[in-house]
């Protein structure tokens, strides 16, 4: 324990511990924090040198949970990160690019959700409805500006994520150049973000696309392929994305959106190596 509260932080990274990725019982540091309870997840991440934690589950949690992980984040002084508008687990797809009126209801209760952790930002992940993509495309840019305007209003930042169908079947495009072009034609405050596990499976260039993105990105997510895994447990190369967030002088989160590929302590604890050896 003592080895780990004195090892060196994670140099000049923001990094964001997730809270679960597909489920709210499979966090980063379920074996080191002893509990899956958010809260302890919350407290034992600020002790191993994170600023942040992420939580795709955030909307399924109880809001006297969220409320707790609301308190705890205050207390260790972190930053909430990014979150899912729409968990296709918990709740029916919600499609970007259909007839979506109403916006204020769509979108009650992620920002009741953002209230109640202090903040945070909304990860809009585009679906396809089975309308022609044209279509789609075009109200979903309509769509999320209203709805970035929505959330800047309420003090929350709203993003969409580049992703791939080798991940998510339902996904209404794939890859970062179609997002980005959404994203400009949304404007701002609507923003970007890329993954590295999605951009390696729809074959974009993550390092290249973090220097000719940089005026829209909001958020940047690692893991490591196959698998999902920590940063060197599989075959992609972080050194050119990482040298990309150097050039532009990244100051946001870089999230930690992978399970380890050796599970217990033994396995975080190798995880936690990894994210340090970027450095």
């Amino acid at each position: 324990m003592v080895a780990e509260l004195t090892a060196p932080k994670f140099g000049g990274w923001r990094f964001s511990a997730h809270l679960g990725i597909l489920r709210p019982d499979a966090p980063l540091l379920a074996a080191l924090a002893g509990s899956v309870d958010p809260a302890a997840q919350i407290a034992r991440a600020a002790e191993l040198g994170f600023s942040a934690v992420t939580d795709n589950c955030l909307k399924m949690r109880a809001p006297k949970v969220r409320r707790r992980m609301g308190e705890a984040l205050r207390a260790h002084g972190l930053a909430m990160g990014s979150f899912t508008h729409n968990m296709p687990a918990s709740e029916p797809p919600f499609f970007w690019g259909a007839r979506t009126a109403e916006l204020e209801r769509a979108l009650a209760a992620t920002l009741a959700a953002a209230a109640d952790v202090g903040g945070g930002c909304v990860n809009a992940i585009l679906l396809d409805s089975g309308d022609p993509p044209a279509d789609q495309l075009a109200r979903a840019a309509d769509n999320l500006a209203a709805a970035a305007e929505l959330c800047a209003a309420n003090g929350v930042t709203m993003a969409v994520e580049a992703i791939s169908r080798a991940r998510v079947p339902l996904a209404l495009t794939e890859g970062v150049e179609v997002i980005a072009r959404l994203v400009r034609s949304a404007g701002p405050p609507l923003g970007l973000i890329l993954d590295s596990a999605h951009c390696h499976c729809a074959g974009d260039d993550m390092a290249d696309a973090i220097i000719a993105q940089a005026d829209i990105l909001a958020g940047v997510q690692l893991a490591d392929m196959p698998g999902r895994v920590e940063p060197g447990a599989g075959t992609m190369d972080f050194a050119p994305i990482l040298a990309a967030l150097r050039a532009i002088g990244w100051k946001g989160l870089v999230e930690a959106e992978f399970m380890p590929s050796t599970p217990g302590p033994a396995g975080e604890r190798a995880a936690l190596a990894a994210l340090r050896a970027l450095g």
